[in-house]
């Protein structure tokens, strides 16, 4: 587990050179973006990373990563499908986490395509297990 690096090294990553970026500490790690990705499997891994679910107890989870964002067709599903924000825009800024949350919480119900009963289907809740916990699943 201690080869996982920091979330801000991925954060950093797609930064440089990616059309989205994602804010970890606020990622769910549910996968609900790649499974909306018409293009996921040339796009998206799930890669160990350390970081903190919410801001609570860092270690190593699995998140979310743009591994080859040049395949990227910029139709933004991923963007619409995250529940809590967490993955923008690459020139959209989070400046408080707390209240993006919050905010993506709150309008969860909301939201016609993506809504409650998306980010409550089984095979994300089970992913959502298996990336926050991956040592109980054998995943790590």
């Amino acid at each position: 587990m201690s080869e996982a690096l920091h979330w801000t090294a991925y954060y950093k990553e797609m930064e440089k050179n990616a059309p989205l970026k994602i804010y970890y500490p606020i990622c769910g790690g549910g996968e609900e973006c790649i499974f909306v990705c018409p293009y996921a499997d040339s796009i998206w891994e799930v890669v160990p990373m350390e970081v903190s679910l919410f801001g609570v107890r860092h270690k190593v989870r699995l998140r979310p990563f743009m591994a080859n964002p040049e395949a990227c067709k910029k139709c933004y599903l991923c963007v619409q499908a995250c529940p809590t924000g967490a993955l923008r825009p690459a020139e959209e800024e989070i400046k408080r986490p707390a209240l993006v949350l919050l905010y993506n919480a709150l309008r969860l119900p909301f939201k016609k395509r993506y809504g409650l009963k998306f980010v409550f289907r089984k095979e994300h809740g089970e992913k959502f297990k298996r990336n926050n916990w991956p040592e109980r699943y054998g995943v790590v």
